[in-house]
């Protein structure tokens, strides 16, 4: 049957063809050929109702449909023996250098002109696995030799710190004592002074401070209290002159609908006494200030902008005069990056009360005198605009400029002289006070920092200052312009140097030498000490990796210049000695 049918199919497709030929045939035999169109009403558009689905494992029903064989594979493992033995690879122009040795403790000591000594411990032992103690002992001493010191000039200052910290599992904890001797004089009296050399020879211009303190910390992980600080000092000096100071700073953060808020609170309580007045020895001097301060604020992150917006609020409470105020401080700061890490722009509103204290004026000037009214700076606000980044990947900048307003800034002054007798060692128009003013600053900063490889890294930055007073007549020791360069350079494995470089501008004290009860006659005029540049150089000299041996220069520009009026420096310093590192 299949054959039949197929034969009678062939059979008609051969007369469609023998009549299509001839049909051709005698259309070219009378010459005319007929024009057909063809007319596409409508394309075709297939549909999904068109396309059928291709199974995965379609079902085949075909008698030739062959049923596959199982097969089972059996794996039989044994050893080839082989005569290829690879190559040892090697880095190809890579350069490594080998990891510094770490040890736990650190020590040095140097020698120098002027008898001048250095030492520096500072140590660490692992008591158990979660809790260390450490060890830090500075000492730095002169027996002085400066050329235009009429009084005894040398000083002593030798501090010692221990700290305890430990962790836990959800906390850090630390604890730590400390205890500071410095000695100083008042070697700044003039050689003119109308008395004779052995009353010059009888003054006893040494001052002694000493303090002792005491703190503890806490941070804690994941909880709504984060972390906290207490501090406690006591510092006093050989005149009977003591202080008390204490600091409690703890800190909560929280979330509030996605947003990270911080409440910080602060509790600075200061009281202190001084023996006598200045030129009055019969009376004293006592204060008593207790700040309290509550600062929340709210931390946005959106894209390149970045917002810590909040504000202080203080209750100060002065209880020697029965004066208590309340003050409010801006904190706002912003950042927001135009073009990434190579250029930000940052702004804000800033602002505090400062407590000051018998302890940080002496740190910053100890020749003192120890007759001082001590009060707290209002700063209303510090207002500043700037902007950082890189110009490329090793040269960074940033660039600020301020304006602050501060109410009663301590101004150091120098003392004037008292014709009076008997006189205390800081009388003899050689030691300093303090005067408050209401001063209003306009400030320009820039800084640039060259990390030109990891063995060579510098910074430099300068700033300008602008002051305008509202009672004294000058700024009082306040320079106008300052900079500073620092340098670090490993020459090679085995040396290293370093150099810093110190510029602080002209600045101005009151000059009052009155001698009115014994001639007359008084000398009272605005002085004008010179600016300096400070230069300092170091280079060392790696033995191992535990002994090291150093040199240092300081003072190497400008010789015994006047940080203070009438008070010149050691001039050129030069310092050597060893640092060992070790374990125990």
């Amino acid at each position: 049957m299949q054959r039949i049918s197929l034969s009678k199919g062939l059979l008609y497709i051969s007369a469609l063809f023998i009549s299509t030929i001839a049909f051709s045939q005698e259309d070219e035999e009378e010459g005319d050929i007929d024009t057909e169109r063809l007319i596409i009403v409508k394309p075709y558009s297939p549909t999904v109702s068109d396309a059928f689905k291709v199974k995965q494992m379609p079902k085949i029903n075909d008698s030739t449909e062959q049923k596959k064989k199982q097969v089972n594979y059996d794996i039989y493992s044994f050893p080839v023996a082989s005569t290829f033995t690879p190559a040892k690879g090697r880095a190809a122009g890579v350069v490594t250098k080998g990891r510094p040795s770490l040890y736990n403790n650190y020590a040095a000591l140097g020698f120098g002109n002027y008898a001048n000594v250095m030492a520096e411990f500072y140590g660490g032992l692992q008591v158990n696995r979660n809790q260390e103690l450490g060890i830090a002992l500075t000492h730095n001493s002169s027996q002085g030799g400066i050329e235009n010191a009429t009084l005894d000039d040398k000083y002593y200052d030798t501090a010692l710190n221990l700290d305890y910290s430990g962790e836990a599992r959800t906390f850090t904890w630390g604890a730590e004592a400390g205890f500071q001797h410095q000695v100083f004089n008042w070697y700044g009296a003039p050689d003119f002074l109308p008395i004779t050399d052995e009353e010059y020879n009888s003054i006893d211009p040494q001052h002694s401070y000493y303090a002792v303190a005491l703190g503890g910390n806490i941070d804690v992980e994941r909880s709504v209290f984060d972390k906290a600080e207490i501090n406690y000092r006591r510092f006093g000096d050989n005149f009977s002159s003591g202080e008390n100071h204490v600091t409690i700073n703890p800190e909560f953060e929280f979330a509030v609908r996605d947003q990270l808020i911080n409440l910080d609170f602060s509790a600075d309580y200061v009281n202190g006494s001084f023996d006598q007045m200045f030129g009055n020895p019969d009376a004293e001097i006592k204060y008593s200030y207790f700040n309290l301060g509550a600062h929340p604020s709210l931390n946005y992150s959106q894209g390149d902008l970045s917002l810590e917006a909040g504000a202080q609020v203080v209750y100060s409470m002065d209880g020697e005069n029965d004066n208590n105020d309340f003050f409010v401080y801006p904190k706002i700061h912003a950042n927001y990056q135009v073009a990434g890490e190579y250029f930000s722009v940052y702004a804000g509103a800033d602002g505090g009360l400062q407590q000051n204290t018998y302890y940080n004026f002496a740190q910053e000037n100890p020749f003192l005198s120890p007759t001082l009214f001590i009060a707290p700076t209002d700063k209303q606000y510090d207002i500043y605009i700037g902007g950082k980044g890189k110009f490329t990947e090793n040269i960074s900048y940033d660039i600020k400029g301020s304006y602050i307003s501060e109410q009663s800034k301590a101004l150091y002054t120098h003392n004037p002289y008292l014709p009076f007798s008997p006189k205390e060692g800081y009388e003899y128009f050689n030691s300093f006070g303090l005067t408050y003013d209401n001063v209003n600053t306009v400030r320009l900063f820039g800084e640039l920092q060259f990390a030109v490889n990891e063995d060579f890294n510098l910074r430099v930055n300068a700033s300008f200052s602008t002051y305008d007073n509202e009672f004294e007549e000058e700024a009082w020791n306040l320079p106008q312009l300052q900079g500073a360069l620092m340098a670090d350079y490993q020459i090679s494995e085995k040396w290293f140097a370093g150099a810093s470089f110190y510029f602080v501008g002209e600045r101005k004290d009151y000059y009052n030498y009155d001698l009115t009860p014994v001639d007359g006659g008084a000398t009272q005029r605005v002085e004008e000490l010179g600016a300096f540049l400070d230069a300092n150089l170091r280079v060392g000299y790696k033995l191992n990796d535990q002994l090291s041996f150093f040199v240092r220069g300081n003072n190497l520009a400008e010789g015994n210049y006047q940080r203070w009026m009438g008070y010149s420096v050691q001039s050129v310093q030069v310092m050597g000695g060893a640092s060992y590192q070790f374990d125990w």
